[in-house]
């Protein structure tokens, strides 16, 4: 597969701290969350990783805060199985790939420049990830006025 190089601010690069920390779980022999789309999504990426393999406690502190958000939907999702998540600031979580129970409404919320490189990230490398979005849905905010 070919790479995609990504041109982010500093800002903008803390999108793939997440990402690369789910990533990087699943090489421990006991991961704390198993998120198998966030390693093809690192792999589609050109950018230097590297840089973030020092940050060993951002990247467990990380893994555990998914594990405990994902345990919370799913037990909110066992008890309304049709409910509605808003997933506000989703930046490059693949948290509906985890939890999905084929019948949830879906929402990711996030801010239009994210939004626009989540967007194009997903959708030129790994759009077959995704099932087709029959209830999920990825809205960028639009400043008002």
């Amino acid at each position: 597969m070919t790479k995609t190089k990504v041109d982010l601010g500093i800002v903008q690069e803390t999108l793939l701290i997440p990402l690369w920390a789910r990533a990087v779980e699943l090489q421990q022999p006991d991961p704390i969350i198993c998120d198998p789309k966030s390693a093809e999504i690192l792999e589609a990426i050109d950018y230097d990783f590297d840089k973030f393999a020092t940050a060993n406690n951002s990247q467990i502190g990380t893994c555990l805060r998914g594990m405990i958000l994902d345990n919370w939907v799913r037990t909110y999702l066992k008890q309304h199985p049709q409910g509605a998540i808003v997933e506000i600031g989703a930046g490059l979580n693949t948290r509906f790939e985890r939890v999905d129970n084929g019948e949830v409404r879906w929402f990711d919320l996030d801010l239009p420049a994210k939004y626009l490189r989540r967007f194009s990230l997903i959708t030129r490398l790994l759009f077959s990830y995704i099932p087709p979005l029959r209830n999920s849905f990825r809205l960028a905010l639009v400043k008002l006025g």
